[in-house]
């Protein structure tokens, strides 16, 4: 029997390019998505492409009731997960006097609180198993407080920071976690957070097939972290050297439209 990949927001971006690595490796696979039609036609594509077993579940990870919904799905499928993939999330970026606090609420609970609970209930059954693999989807804003994306980057340092401790509980359980840091990727997420036209998405974008296959190779290596190309590491580097008012001048540079 092929191994099972559970990978959240899987119509678009890198998520859909984190269900093609897994298909290339025989992986059946569990689509999550809130988009029915969208789920229905990568379904069909990863079925008759691959040869691969997958199902799909419809729910909106915004909702507070979405890990217990999806979870309750499972266990009617009565499926076990080898590999869970955390990667849907959203942006919407902006000074946070004026942001909208509904839609940061909706990305706090996406981001963090769902990415926390889903975990929960997973992992249980990961450790009775003595193996497992979890893929946490960060950010290099992971690595530093972004102005003009103060939500969104404190999100994602809470998904890194979650991620770093939860390995090192799991150490001997035969399960481990990675986390996979990319930066600007060439997907609708610049689009629909409102960065487009702004320095950090003008340069050194990278696809996101390129981060796929990073993010899955540490996954397997059953690595702690993986950020994705030279400027990317360049980034991180950087914000453990310079001083936190040159950290916070340049994201304020990279995030304001030009």
């Amino acid at each position: 029997m092929n191994k099972v990949a559970l990978i959240t927001g899987t119509t678009s971006g890198i998520g859909y390019a984190l269900c093609e690595r897994f298909a290339q490796e025989k992986t059946d696979l569990i689509l999550v998505s809130r988009n029915y039609e969208k789920l229905i036609t990568q379904q069909d594509r990863l079925r008759k492409t691959y040869g691969i077993r997958t199902w799909i579940i419809q729910q909106d990870l915004e909702m507070p009731e979405a890990a217990q919904n999806i979870y309750r799905d499972l266990r009617s499928l009565n499926i076990d997960v080898d590999y869970l993939v955390n990667n849907a999330g959203f942006d919407r970026s902006g000074k946070f006097v004026e942001t909208d606090i509904e839609i940061e609420r909706s990305m706090i609970q996406l981001n963090a609180a769902f990415v926390t609970e889903f975990t929960k209930l997973m992992l249980p059954g990961m450790v009775s198993r003595k193996e497992g693999r979890i893929l946490f989807i960060g950010s290099v804003v992971s690595y530093v407080p972004c102005a003009l994306n103060a939500v969104y980057s404190a999100t994602k340092a809470y998904v890194l920071f979650f991620s770093r401790a939860l390995r090192a509980e799991l150490k001997g359980t035969g399960v481990t976690v990675t986390a996979l840091c990319p930066g600007a990727t060439r997907t609708n997420f610049a689009e629909r957070s409102g960065l487009q036209g702004t320095p950090s998405f003008s340069r050194f974008v990278m696809s996101p097939e390129k981060v796929a296959d990073a993010g899955y190779k540490s996954m397997m290596k059953g690595r702690v972290k993986c950020t994705p190309g030279i400027y990317n590491k360049f980034l991180v580097l950087s914000s453990k050297i310079f001083p936190a008012a040159a950290i916070d001048h340049f994201t304020m540079r990279m995030f304001t439209k030009k």
